[in-house]
This record gives C-alpha cells, structure tokens and sequence, in this order.
C-alpha cells in the first residue's frame, strides 16, 4: 500500500472500528439548529414579528431596520400584549394562544401557530428585547436574550402594546451570517415583507424606517371601506398614480366558497419583474405557481413578452379549505379547490381589463410604449402600415452623421470572421493606437424593421440594430465616464419627476454614485419623488428623453450594491445603453442606416451587444455562390 493511501485506509477503519456514541445536542446547539428552519434571513425575523402584531389585534405598527436587518430589527405595536406571568412561556418552543388541538388548523383565524418563531429568534440574534405590557396590567415587563440565554424579567415602562428589538442577527452563527445576500437584496425582502402586510390588512398603519429613509408609510384612516383602504396602501406600496389608475375587483366563484378583490393594475404599470404580482389567501401572503400563471395568462393580450403587472389578489374561502401547514415559512398553501380560485382569478382579471376602455388589448405592441415606468418590448415587431410608421429622418440618438468629425476611437480588436459573444468591456480603457475591428460595410437596405443589410469584404452581412446601436451607446457611456469630459449631462428644461415604489426609494441612496457617473444628474424630491435634471448626453439626444422613466427604473433595478463597483457600473452602463437604443420594428432611412456601421465600425467590441448577444452574422459570397449552384 502506498503512502498516499494509508490516511484513507486509516480513517475508514475508524469508521468501522470506533463509532460515534450518540448524544443528546446542548438545548442552544438544537434551538439554532431548529430556528434555521423558520430564520433563515433578516426578513424572516421581521415577517414573524408582524404577524405577532397583527394577531395582537395592532391598529398602529412601527418598523425600524440597520444595516439591512443585520445589526437590529425593531417591531413596536400597539396591539394586546403579553401577560408578565405568560412572558417566558412565550419563549418556549410549541407554546402558542393559536390553537390547542390539531383540528384547530382547520379552523385557524391568525397567521401563527405553530409557536415556533420568538424562540427561534431568540436563538438566532446575538442579543433580544422584549417590551410588553397588557391592559390588565398598570406597569410593562421586560425580558432580555443573550446568545440564547434568558435574564429574568423585570419591570419597565411602556403603553399598552409589545415592542420586540433584535440585535446582531446571527451573531453566533458565522457561517448563516456570511452566506445572507447582498445589502440591496436583503433591504428589498424586507420591504416586500413590510408592504404584504400593509396589502393584506390595509386598514392598519405601518411605518417602515430605514436607517435614515423612510420608504413605506400609510396611516389608514378612520373606517374606510375595502377600495379605499386597498388603493390608499397600494399608493404608499407602490405609488399614487398606480394605485389610482388600477382597476377595482370584487367576485364571487359559483362552483365554491371562494370570494376576491384587489387590484388590477394598468399595463402601463407593469415590470420586467414579478414583484408586483402579490397574491393573499385569507390575509396570508402565498406564492403559487399556479395562481401566478392565472395573472400572468390573464394580462396575455395586454403586455409584451417579458412583461409582468401589477396585481394584488386577495382570495378569501373557509379555514377548512385551505391547509397552511405546509411549510414553515407559512408562505405555500394547498387548496382543496385550486381550479376554481385558478378561474375565479383569470377570468375577473380578465372581465376588468376589458371593461376598461384605456386598457387597449396588445398581442404584438408595435413599436416602443412610453410613459409611467413602461419598458419598450424589445420583442415587440411594427405591424402597422406605412404612413403610421414612425420613420426616422435623422440618425437616432448617438449616431454619426457621414462626413461628420469621429470621436475618439477606443481600442480595437483585429477583425473575426465569426460573431463571438464577448464579456463586457471594463470601464477604463488604455490609450492604444486603434485599428479597425470591422472593415467598411456598404448599406443595402432593411430587413423586417429589424436588421440592417450591409455588403463586406466576404459578403452579405446582416445587423441587429437594436443590438449595434446598443454596443455603440454602451461605450460611449464607458468612455464618457473614464474621461474628463464636462459635456456627459444634457441638463433638461424642465425636470422630470418620477414617483418612486417603496423599494426603489430604498435603493436610491446606493444607486446615486453610479447614475451620476453615466450622466444622470438626480435627487429625492420628498421621500418618494425622484427629480431628473440631466441626462447623460450620449442618449438625451434622442427619444431618451421621453423614455426616462423606463429608463431610470431599468438602471436602478439593475444596480446591485453588494456587487463589485466595475461590474456594477457596467450593468447600470448597459441597462442604459439598452433603454436609450433605437427598438426593433423601428424604420431607419438610408441616412441613419448608414450612421449606425460607421459608428459600429470604430467599436472596440463590435461583434456583441453589452448582453453577450452578437450583433452581426455574415454570409460569404463563397456559400451564397454555392446557393446557386455557382460554385
């Protein structure tokens, strides 16, 4: 046997020789253990103690949040209490007010039950209080957690109501702490936590601070009716003019007990994202495949590919219809009639769209929609005849004229024979001496509104002008952004104010540095207004300018702060770069067709768009010859 295998030889002796006696865990060893199924993220702690508020019967709950949940959450609410003498009982693992007996479930009216979720946090957080007082009581009481381990209570000061603080989540668990995700992606799980609450029970108030920010808030007022209060939430959510142009349903299924209302937003409201479908079963914020698919089906003919609305759906049914206990995040159910809700779903979704005359039904969108955060479908072809079409006279934003003085070229590549997708560019460039990446192209003509027919050196080639005028923006945006150029901005006459939803307005902050560098000159206006006074030059010159709410929106959504800053900037650049583009099913004239190759043609990548998709194909005269039997 060799020297390398006697480890391996020796250890699976051990195996076989000397086993492991088993043993009872230390109880903090098994409490954490315990609690990483009902704790797995700082949202976790948070949806928890809101449901605790809520089941209290809270009219007015307060949210405070650092460092996106890691250092402290706070949850102070006005609801019932918590008797002295019931305090460390509370604590207890299974000991819950919810239920007594297993055929309780089906007859459940609280989000908890299982009693599961203050031990569970008392386990994960470094450090917990708990302040509670009840009205039977004339004075509060206080309980405190370290590590896991309980002082005793004592007396304290507070009104009626319970207010839970929980420090240094995961404290002493390192290896759960370094595997949460990123600042931004924490902060927004957090806020979708906070505003499924709000959804779900409009008619309490909530006040979510961040830090310094304070990105959802909604006072309900005294006795509103279910519209009212609904709409009054999804403007704090969402925003006020989402909230006022959605559509207000209310229907009843005929097959079973089943009732819904909501809110159907407008297609102009819609994301590229499925954020703004949320979905209630009896107050509790699910998420089903199923019943998503039934939205999604229902707006078919009202958004473009990739395009998701802005629904909030509140089913209500009997306890016994409906199983919670299935996960125990208590965010999957089981219906007993999935087919009904499925229907119910689909088909008032779809009554209310085509009730509402604004609402214009969209198979295929022709050409790019504008207005109210609406992203242009990429996808979409212009079907419309030729004295409708939008005909470009001069060259789109960004485009050379002929003749005209070239920019600074940036460093070039030696010319492939094949379209290879390419990682995108890094923001700085060297000063090299350029050579040309691509030899000239001769423009032939247009291809289905969509692709530019040029003649090459070996060929026919065939350009996607979305995807070239993409690339040529993308590094005129690196470039403007490396060099000391004063004229990135294009200031605008009047500047645009864009509403913000709950967690774009929380992203703001760590999304300002990188819109600055591309030219986007912005700040807050209030807490949830965002006031564009400039854009960056390299797109303002064209349509950009009316497209700056889609385009604000894509570079903030895709703008991750935890990222790495080179290639965070890069996606803000290329997001930009996309937005600010001239669109499939977009007629060019020979003028701006011919601006387009020049300008691809001094790109230091000109064979891939920023996505990695290629951006020419050629065709030799060698395989066109043999087409025709030629060769």
């Amino acid at each position: 046997m060799s020297r390398s295998q006697a480890p391996l030889a020796a250890s699976a002796g051990s195996n076989t020789d000397a086993r492991r006696p088993i043993r009872q865990l230390p109880e903090l060893v098994a409490a954490q253990i315990a609690a990483g199924e009902v704790i797995e993220r700082p949202a976790a702690v948070l949806k928890e103690l809101l449901e605790n508020a809520l089941d209290a019967g809270a009219g007015r709950i307060s949210v405070e949040i650092e460092a996106a949940g890691r250092e402290r959450i706070a949850v102070h609410d006005d609801g019932r209490g918590i008797r002295a003498a019931e305090l460390p009982l509370a604590f207890s693992r299974h000991a819950t007010s919810k239920l007594a007996t297993v055929d309780d479930l089906g007859r459940l009216d609280s989000y908890g039950f299982r009693g599961e979720a203050l031990p569970a946090i008392a386990a994960a957080a470094g450090r917990l209080r708990l302040t509670t007082r009840s009205a039977a009581e004339d004075a509060a009481s206080l309980i405190e957690f370290a590590a896991g381990a309980a002082a005793a209570p004592r007396p304290a000061a507070r009104a009626v109501g319970t207010s839970v603080e929980v420090f240094d989540l995961f404290a002493g668990q390192p290896a759960r702490r370094a595997f949460l995700a990123g600042a931004r992606a924490e902060r927004a799980a957090l806020l979708r936590v906070s505003s499924d609450a709000l959804l779900a029970q409009p008619d309490r108030s909530l006040r979510v601070r961040m830090e310094t920010r304070t990105p959802l808030a909604h006072d309900a007022g005294p006795g509103p009716g279910r519209e009212a209060a609904l709409r009054e939430a999804a403007a704090a959510v969402f925003s006020p003019d989402a909230a006022e142009r959605g559509i207000w349903i209310d229907a009843r299924s005929e097959r079973s007990e089943l009732a819904l209302d909501g809110i159907a937003g407008a297609p102009q409201d819609a994301r590229r994202s499925r954020e703004r479908i949320r979905l209630f079963v009896n107050g509790r914020p699910v998420h089903d495949r199923r019943l998503s698919y039934a939205v999604q089906e229902a707006y078919r003919d009202w958004l473009g590919a990739g395009e998701f609305p802005l629904v909030v759906a509140r089913l209500r049914l009997p306890p016994d219809a409906v199983d919670v206990n299935i996960h125990p995040a208590k965010t999957e159910v089981k219906l007993r009639d999935p087919g009904a809700a499925f229907s119910l779903l689909q088909r008032t979704l779809r009554e209310a769209l085509a009730s509402r005359r604004s609402a214009i039904p969209l198979r295929m969108p022709s050409g790019p929609r504008l207005g109210n955060g609406a992203v242009a479908a990429e996808s979409a072809v212009d079907n419309r005849t030729a004295p409708d079409r939008e005909r470009s006279s001069t060259p789109p934003a960004g485009f050379e004229q002929p003749g005209a003085q070239p920019r600074t070229a940036l460093p070039g590549r030696s010319w492939r024979t094949q379209a290879v997708a390419e990682p995108p560019l890094a923001p700085a460039f060297a000063a090299t001496a350029a050579s040309p990446a691509l030899p000239p192209l001769r423009m032939v003509g247009q291809l289905h509104r969509t692709f530019i027919i040029a003649e090459g050196p070996r060929g026919l080639v065939l350009v996607d002008q979305h995807g070239a005028h993409e690339r040529v923006m993308y590094e005129r945006l690196l470039a403007d952004a490396a060099g000391p150029r004063r004229d990135a901005s294009q200031p605008l006459l009047e500047p645009i104010l864009l509403p913000l939803d709950a967690e774009e307005s929380a992203h703001w902050s760590a999304a300002a540095a990188e819109l600055l560098r591309l030219g986007f000159e912005a700040d807050l206006f209030g807490e949830r207004t965002l006031r564009v006074r400039a854009l960056p030059a390299t797109l303002a010159a064209g349509r950009a300018a009316r497209w700056a709410d889609a385009l604000v929106r894509a570079v903030l959504a895709d703008l991750d702060p935890a990222g790495r800053e080179p290639e965070r900037f890069d996606r803000a650049a290329a997001s930009a770069a996309c937005h600010g583009s001239v669109r499939r099913g977009q007629v060019l004239d020979p003028t701006a067709m011919t601006a387009l190759l020049r300008d691809l043609e001094r790109c230091d990548n000109p064979h891939s768009c920023p996505h990695g998709r290629p951006t020419l194909v050629e065709i030799s005269s060698d395989d066109v010859l043999r087409q025709f039997g030629r060769k």
